[in-house]
């Protein structure tokens, strides 16, 4: 039943939909016959089949209680919806049902901070990347158990660090990774605890509007995707779609300075190679001016 007030179903009334084995089988088999096998849609006998549920009648209720939410019916048979298809994602993702991949961190760099070793493993659903020495947090980011699960230890790094830029991309881009809803970022001084040892460094903050997810990040982070930045560090033999995270130092250690509140002004530095890049930033952080200029070397 649909909630007047706002247009939404009740989410009690539609994970209920789901909420039996028999419908996940069904649900998974439309998307084994239709989604995962390139298009087209699955006659009800082949989903049926697929599913293995013996009984006609039986089977027929619950497919359509997976229907329309789940499940679409066409004139050329079944496919799954966009939310049948995030459901099945989320499942085989282990989001929703492993509580057991745990993977020890291993070390995978040099701390930029004190020369002591990065280490990065996954647990509890955290993908956890942080000094060994100094306790310096490079990342404590949810991920799905899928990440870690079933990789050989050796691919793990670059597979944190690729997973990591991805959602800092998606954050920057204005998209909730929780909800998809809209963010908004702003920078602070940071404050607290939290930040002892880096009081000159932004505390960038991002907060979506539909969930209220909070998150938060460096000056670096925010600009990492843009093309002035790439390039500079792509002239510098530096490719950082590839490049480890922990290894981006001269980009997450830019600490930026707010230079205005009201509309929202912070400039920047990134230097590497023998080339420097001022940036000023504006509201959510976008960059608005960018100039690249040679850094003189000792006795130029």
């Amino acid at each position: 039943m649909s909630d007047e007030s706002d247009g939404r179903a009740d989410p009690g009334e539609v994970f209920d939909a789901v909420a039996n084995e028999t419908r996940f089988d069904i649900l998974r088999a439309v998307w084994d016959l239709t989604t995962a096998a390139g298009g087209g849609s699955a006659s009800f006998a082949r989903i049926r089949e697929e599913a293995g549920v013996r009984d006609s009648g039986q089977f027929n209720y619950h497919l359509q209680e997976l229907i329309p939410r789940f499940v679409q019916k066409g004139d050329d048979g079944y496919t799954v919806t966009h939310a049948g298809s995030r459901f099945v994602g989320a499942v085989v993702s282990g989001v929703y049902t492993d509580d057991e991949t745990a993977v020890e961190s291993q070390p995978v760099g040099a701390c930029p901070n004190c020369g002591g070793t990065i280490e990065a493993g996954y647990e509890t659903e955290q993908m956890q990347i942080e000094c060994a020495d100094c306790e310096v947090m490079v990342s404590n980011m949810a991920a799905p158990p899928i990440l870690a699960a079933n990789r050989d230890p050796e691919e793990l790094p670059a597979v944190y660090s690729r997973y990591l830029l991805t959602e800092v991309e998606r954050i920057n881009r204005g998209f909730c990774p929780n909800c998809s809803g809209r963010i908004d970022t702003a920078a602070e001084r940071p404050g607290g605890d939290a930040f002892e040892g880096f009081e000159e460094y932004l505390d960038v903050v991002h907060e979506c509007r539909e969930c209220g997810a909070v998150s938060h990040s460096t000056v670096g982070a925010a600009v990492v995707g843009h093309p002035a930045v790439v390039s500079l560090f792509h002239d510098a033999g530096v490719d950082v779609r590839e490049t480890p995270v922990w290894e981006l130092d001269p980009l997450f250690d830019t600490p930026g300075e707010l230079v205005g509140e009201d509309p929202l002004r912070v400039e920047a530095t990134v230097e590497v190679g023998g080339e420097a890049l001022d940036l000023l930033l504006g509201e959510n952080l976008d960059v608005i001016e960018y100039e690249r200029r040679t850094v003189a070397g000792d006795g130029e």
